[in-house]
């Protein structure tokens, strides 16, 4: 019956007095014809559209069709649309989506002509409160599109107060619903600044010796601790470096600050250290940490004792503290 009611209406609006409409099997006085137009346009508005002039917040599609709200956010009753079949312009059109974006309520019939064109479907002659049209949107792949109804609705005043499409991807294409945007991607790990452990030479070594049997009690002391340490943190790579005084010549300082960091080395590879992970260089006298002049050699050598050092450099990896 839903089917017949515009076919119904176009007939009562051009059957003469005591006429009868053949979709409703019934004969119509003059005085009730305009009764019976104003039936039929209440007809179409019975059942349930889908969204109002912007998109609506409900996206279930299994959800009852949700009523629209006029200008003033009154309720009104669902809506139905007509039969595709009943339109004067069945393939609908490709409408300018700018031009659906600037319906709003309280527009003229004029200003809704301007912006979308005549109604697609025969609405009737008098008092018609009701515009529907067929309105095709590319979903933007290749050549594909779907095909939306789209109904307006008139006040009193004849001014718009409700906009319903009988899909929810309809309104969506005209007012698409936000993205939430990503998260933030996780920081970067930071790597961690080297970790530097000094050790003095003299209270490492016997006096002018760089072997292992020359490590003092005291020395493989600090060294077993630095070893149980290594092996419980997250290293990337352990480098020893040996420095020297500036007494003697460069190459002997250079020889015994590289003899003393590989002995280290050694030590600490015995003590379980992934000999992978540590490296040793030697670099003589040339980053001293403090510069002394006296004249009594025991004097200079007391005072040269802090550049007498071995450096051990921790590099954790990145993520780690």
């Amino acid at each position: 019956m839903s089917e017949q009611i515009p076919h119904a209406c176009r007939a009562a609006a051009a059957l003469p007095p005591g006429g009868a409409i053949p979709a409703l099997g019934r004969r119509v006085g003059g005085s009730r014809r305009s009764a019976a137009l104003a039936a039929c346009v209440v007809a179409l508005t019975v059942l349930g559209g889908c969204s109002m002039f912007r998109s609506s917040p409900s996206s279930s599609p299994s959800a009852a069709a949700p009523s629209a709200a006029n200008g003033n956010g009154a309720a009104q009753s669902a809506v139905t649309f007509p039969a595709r079949d009943s339109a004067s312009l069945k393939e609908g059109t490709f409408v300018n989506l700018d031009n659906l974006r600037q319906m709003i309520p309280g527009m003229t019939k004029t200003q809704v002509y301007d912006l979308l064109g005549p109604p697609h479907f025969s609405e009737g002659v008098f008092g018609v409160r009701t515009w529907n049209y067929i309105f095709n949107f590319r979903t933007g792949n290749g050549n594909e599109f779907i095909t939306c109804q789209y109904q307006l609705r008139f006040d009193k005043e004849m001014r718009t107060e409700a906009g319903n499409w009988n899909r929810r991807e309809c309104a969506d294409f005209v007012f698409p619903r936000p993205v939430a945007a990503p998260p933030p991607p996780a920081p970067a790990p930071v790597k961690p600044a080297p970790r530097q452990i000094t050790l003095g030479a003299d209270a490492l070594f016997a006096f002018d010796r760089s072997d292992l049997a020359s490590i003092s009690p005291e020395g493989r002391r600090r060294l077993d601790e630095i070893g149980k340490e290594l092996r419980s943190v997250d290293v990337e790579r352990v480098r020893v470096i040996g420095h020297a005084d500036r007494l003697g010549s460069a190459a002997y300082n250079d020889r015994l600050s590289e003899e003393r960091a590989s002995t280290v080395v050694r030590y600490l590879v015995n003590a379980g250290v992934p000999s992978g992970q540590i490296s040793s260089e030697g670099r003589g006298s040339r980053e001293p940490v403090v510069q002394c002049n006296q004249r009594s050699r025991s004097e200079l050598i007391a005072c040269l004792a802090p550049n007498r050092r071995v450096v051990i450099e921790i590099h954790g990896k990145a993520g780690t503290s």
